[in-house]
């Protein structure tokens, strides 16, 4: 059975992206635009193997859904991303994530984590593939996200 990969990012190009090479590398890939899209995975169970979060949703920060996750007990692995690294997201990350990586990212190591959070012992794939850094502002995480 594929083991299960929920990608939660609003950038379209980007969720494609990973998308495609999830699937491409052998995983059930999963994706949500926005953490409410993502909630019928996560809640009130989770259903899926590994999360990929972006920081910086629509309506809220991806911060503020990891903390919700472990609060309300679950353990499946989460790699939070984000183009703004902070110190404060650094340290959410440390506290409550299982990874952690800063766009641009290149996408092999997207899926070394991947297989490293999921145990796999498949070989990791030659890639060279670069996930651009979006624009924007800084990313405060108590300040109003950005709508």
């Amino acid at each position: 059975m594929l083991k299960r990969v929920l990608i939660i990012e609003d950038e379209v190009l980007l969720r494609r992206t990973l998308t495609g090479a999830f699937r491409e590398a052998g995983y059930d890939a999963l994706f949500a635009g926005s953490a409410e899209e993502a909630e019928a995975h996560l809640f009130p169970e989770t259903t899926v193997d590994l999360v990929v979060l972006d920081n910086r949703l629509p309506t809220t920060y991806g911060v503020a859904l990891l903390r919700r996750l472990r609060a309300g007990g679950s353990g499946c692995p989460v790699i939070l991303m984000t183009a703004f690294d902070q110190a404060e997201t650094r340290r959410a990350a440390e506290e409550w994530a299982n990874g952690y990586l800063v766009k641009p990212f290149d996408l092999a190591r997207m899926l070394s984590e991947v297989r490293r959070l999921l145990g796999s012992q498949d070989p990791e794939p030659v890639l060279e593939t670069t996930i651009p850094r979006p624009t924007g502002a800084a990313d405060p995480i108590h300040e109003t996200p950005r709508r």
